[in-house]
């Protein structure tokens, strides 16, 4: 009898072991929680190096998707405080430095809490705010000249040697050679016919960054004072700005331009033989362009060759559902491999050192020497936020400039009032 029992505890036993055993073995796991993070851009050249991004960073996260979208950068910031003032922001998007302060004082972006060591330096510094780092740089852009090398072939001036406002002007001058008539008449001789005119010798974009500020700071004037607000209304403000105007409307050298990409346009058709702009040009050139070009340094004023850098960063939204995943997203978008998908599609200078060569690389099999852009970044000036919102006052600044550039406003006038106007929209 007691053999017996004992058996029978020994199968009772066995059963429970096994009863135990199936249940831990067979208890599902906890579900791996899927989330599709959206990162907004204003730029469609750069969905496919992004994409390329992505998909890298999702093959190490593979929990987390990352959805694009794009809006016209004419509409980006006005959608932008809509969809942050609905709480339906992507949980990151490009930013720039005019825009950085007031979103950051508005807590509606993250604090960067890693700042790498092999991020450009400049960038950084204009994505920071009250010492703190607001998003992780994504590209900068510096400012160069773009000359057609067939159309240039004939003039004796280098064209590295390009100068105004010296003793030795020698950019007027050069830009008189090169501007024609219907009749192959230069800009200058006593027959020249300025309302048939076929061909301009030189003209920047008309925006602050490719010909505005750089001739202002290379007269020894200032955009900006210490504290943000603006201070260009000044001597050196009306002789850089005079020298533009003139180049419009009393040389006949420059064209009058009504919309941003007008003076693109001239170059790419091969009627606008030199033209002053930043980085960002270079991809639609180079696909576009059908002529012999290349790049040059910029042209030089009374202190010397002197550049504007600007550039994007990448911001996380505060109102995320994925507060932890936007972190992650961010961490990678600062890494030289996260960034190297734009550097290997020529898109633009990655932020991170360590990519640069990818991106010069790409343009040398091109054809294209880039490094007039890095030597440019290495004097060149900012326009920053200041821990202020400027992205208003630049738009009214700008508005101005233009309307001194077609000789609706004199430039005295333009810039007072341009001054005032800007600092005024400060907030």
């Amino acid at each position: 009898m007691k053999r017996l029992l004992s058996t029978a505890l020994l199968v009772s036993l066995a059963l429970a072991a096994c009863s135990d055993a199936s249940e831990e073995t067979t208890t599902p796991p906890e579900p791996v929680k899927s989330v599709e993070l959206t990162f907004r851009t204003w730029d469609e050249a750069s969905i496919p190096a992004y994409e390329e991004s992505f998909d890298a960073f999702t093959a190490a996260n593979p929990s987390i998707t990352v959805t694009i979208e794009t809006i016209d950068e004419d509409e980006y910031w006005q959608r932008l405080e809509s969809d942050l003032d609905a709480g339906t922001a992507a949980d990151v998007f490009w930013l720039n430095p005019a825009n950085v302060a007031d979103h950051a004082r508005d807590d509606e972006i993250v604090t960067i809490e890693t700042v790498r060591s092999d991020w450009e330096e400049h960038l950084v510094d204009l994505f920071t705010v009250d010492e703190a780092l607001r998003a992780v740089p994504q590209m900068w852009n510096s400012v160069a000249l773009y000359y057609n090398r067939d159309l240039y072939s004939e003039v004796d001036t280098r064209v590295e040697n390009l100068t105004w406002g010296t003793e030795e002007d020698t950019l007027l001058d050069t830009a008189r050679q090169l501007t024609l008539d219907a009749e192959g008449r230069t800009a200058g001789s006593d027959d020249f016919d300025q309302d048939s005119i076929v061909q301009y010798g030189f003209s920047p974009d008309p925006d602050l960054t490719t010909a505005f500020v750089p001739f202002l700071v290379q007269a020894g004037g200032q955009f900006q004072a210490e504290d943000g607000t603006f201070t260009f209304a000044s001597e050196a403000g009306e002789l850089s700005t005079q020298y533009l105007v003139d180049l419009v409307n009393t040389a006949a050298v420059s064209p009058e331009l009504v919309e941003d990409d007008d003076a693109q346009d001239l170059f790419r058709d091969g009627n606008l033989v030199l033209y002053q702009s930043d980085s960002d040009s270079l991809a639609t050139i180079a696909a576009e362009a059908d002529f012999d070009w290349a790049i040059a340094p910029i042209v030089g004023g009374p202190d010397g060759k002197i550049s504007v850098l600007d550039g994007v960063a990448a911001a996380g939204y505060t109102g995320s559902d994925h507060p932890d995943e936007v972190m992650l997203l961010l961490e990678w978008l600062g890494t030289a491999q996260g960034q190297d998908p734009l550097a290997a599609n020529g898109i633009a200078f990655p932020a991170a050192l360590r990519a640069q060569d990818t991106y010069v690389n790409y343009w040398a099999k091109e054809g294209v020497d880039v490094s007039v852009f890095i030597e440019s970044s290495s004097n060149s000036v900012t326009i920053s936020s200041h821990n202020l919102d400027i992205h208003s006052a630049l738009e009214t600044i700008q508005s101005s400039y233009r309307d001194m550039l077609r000789g609706d406003l004199s430039v005295d006038e333009g810039l007072s009032e341009a001054q005032q106007a800007g600092n005024a929209a400060l907030r």
